[in-house]
């Protein structure tokens, strides 16, 4: 005889039920980075600082497109881990004389 019995019919015909809960890893500080420090990022940089000092803005331009070029270089030498779903297991209980299910902090 289960201890357990439903909130709804107080039957002791009870299924446990695992359901998976797949909770997305974030990694947004990469590609905060990777949109910082883009080509065209750096290049608009470049331009915004030659200004400034009286240099040609194409050179700042050109400096910002071949620095960002590089970095893009060295970043995707690294390698790219694809990040992994964080599982979590969610345990509800199912009366099998009134068919309706309830959370583990209903039961009486």
């Amino acid at each position: 005889m289960s201890l357990l019995r439903c909130p709804y019919c107080q039957s002791n015909d009870i299924s446990v039920i695992e359901s998976p809960r797949h909770l997305p890893s974030t990694q947004t500080s990469t590609s905060q980075t990777a949109s910082l420090m883009s080509p065209a990022a750096l290049a608009a940089l470049g331009v915004s600082v030659s200004k400034t000092l009286n240099i040609p803005p194409i050179a700042g331009a050109l400096a910002g497109v071949v620095i960002g070029g590089i970095w893009m270089l060295l970043v995707d030498d690294e390698p790219q881990s694809q990040p992994r779903p964080h599982i979590v297991y969610r345990t509800e209980y199912y009366c099998n004389d009134c068919d309706r299910s309830f959370s583990p902090n209903m039961r009486n």
